[in-house]
């Protein structure tokens, strides 16, 4: 097996509502991408992933992770991480002064809508 370096603008670019993700790698067991969202900008809400586990590392910026169902928030800033369990939606909001940059990564066979997403 090779490695395979992704550059910087080579990931697949999408946007949902006002986040931009770009995604770095995706097969049918992980998915890793780095999202932005400007100040005051809401991600759009993550149904969760039934058999798989996720992380929100906050690379850059201060944000609220918001768990709905649960109506549970945790506020993360540069240098803290998210451990996401499977199944629980989610959705993420900058409340800081600054750009946001999160890297998220996933673990699983229910990563596939990542694969739907970059292949669309």
């Amino acid at each position: 097996m090779k490695g395979k370096v992704v550059k910087r603008g080579q990931g697949k670019i999408i946007m949902e509502g006002d986040e931009c993700t770009e995604i770095y790698a995706f097969t049918d067991k992980i998915a890793f991408s780095i999202s932005t969202l400007l100040p005051g900008q809401r991600a759009c809400l993550d149904p969760g992933h039934k058999n798989a586990d996720e992380i929100c590392y906050v690379i850059q910026g201060k944000i609220v992770i918001h768990f709905p169902d649960e109506e549970e928030y945790y506020l993360l800033e540069t240098g803290d991480a998210l451990f996401i369990p499977p199944g629980v939606s989610h959705y993420s909001i900058n409340v800081g002064e600054e750009k946001s940059i999160t890297a998220w990564a996933g673990a699983g066979p229910d990563m596939k809508h990542f694969i739907t997403k970059a292949e669309s």
